[in-house]
């Protein structure tokens, strides 16, 4: 009895251990999860709760798959509309975030224009700055008075670090220049240095934006390409339904699913072969 009750102590205890584990990692990635879900979300500027995001995404899915089911009850094509619709919300929360980031990389010449405008007017450095917060660009204005107020508050050390919050490799070259020409340099002769590099971010940006037309047209051709084969098979069951019998069987979801993998694959090759990198900081990853 004694060896039995020791047995089942051990035994007990192995299972905790294993399942305190994998509960932990759950929780972590759990945890991983739900922060890049809110940095999606500050970053295309909405105002929702991840749980809002997953509802949204649950709801796609079943209104897709209801549609799926009424154009062609088949089990793959029903799988594949359910998938994408559950996507559709993180999409289109990615492409609003890359508008806004394509909106800041634009502004940022213009910003640092009208900055180096206010030195050389004679304005002193804290008023060129609540002068951009202001009248500005819009997209940054709120960089700017956050800079302010973080300049009031905790230093210039502390807003030049603030600049450098978000991803973004742009921000993160400004920095660098202000940080040592607030130091170094009276304030008339820290505005050409930012008049040039405005100059250099505005070459850069329309050099990228040419580079994103083209991505975006290899993108557009990947799209048709993968959505070809569906939209053929769907018109040629319309014209023979019996011919789709074959694909609700088990062997034929199989080969669909299969197919369907092998579809999705090369639609994922072409968008990541037109893909423009984004310039991100130097300590971030990609």
């Amino acid at each position: 009895m004694t060896g039995f009750l020791l047995g089942l102590l051990f035994a007990a205890g192995v299972a905790l251990l294993l399942f305190g584990d994998r509960t932990a990692a759950a929780r972590a990635w759990s945890s991983s999860a739900s922060g890049k879900l809110r940095d999606l979300l500050r970053d295309a500027g909405v105002d929702w709760r991840p749980l809002t995001v997953i509802a949204a995404s649950l709801l796609s899915a079943l209104l897709a798959a209801a549609v799926a089911v009424v154009i062609s009850a088949l089990p793959v094509l029903v799988l594949a509309c359910a998938c994408a619709g559950a996507a559709v919300p993180v999409a289109w929360l990615s492409k609003r975030r890359e508008q806004r980031r394509h909106e800041r990389e634009r502004a940022w010449p213009d910003a640092l224009r009208q900055l180096a405008d206010g030195l050389e007017a004679g304005l002193a450095f804290p008023a060129a700055v609540r002068l951009v917060g202001e009248a500005g660009p819009t997209a940054l204005r709120a960089d700017w008075r956050a800079f302010q107020a973080r300049t009031r508050a905790s230093g210039l050390g502390t807003a030049i670090d603030g600049l450098t919050e978000r991803d973004e490799r742009t921000a993160e070259t400004v920095a660098l220049l202000l940080r040592p020409g607030l130091l170094e340099l009276p304030a008339g002769g820290m505005a050409p240095a930012l008049r040039e590099l405005a100059g250099v971010l505005s070459e850069r940006f329309e050099a990228r934006e040419r580079a994103r037309s083209r991505a975006a047209s290899l993108r557009t051709e990947a799209a048709v390409l993968a959505l070809s084969p569906i939209v053929l098979l769907l018109i040629v069951g319309t014209a023979s339904p019996l011919y789709l019998d074959a694909y609700r069987t088990p062997t034929g979801t199989l080969v669909g699913a299969t197919g369907g993998l092998v579809i999705f694959g090369c639609w994922l090759a072409m968008r990541r072969l037109g893909r423009v990198p984004e310039p991100r900081r130097s300590g971030s990853r990609s």
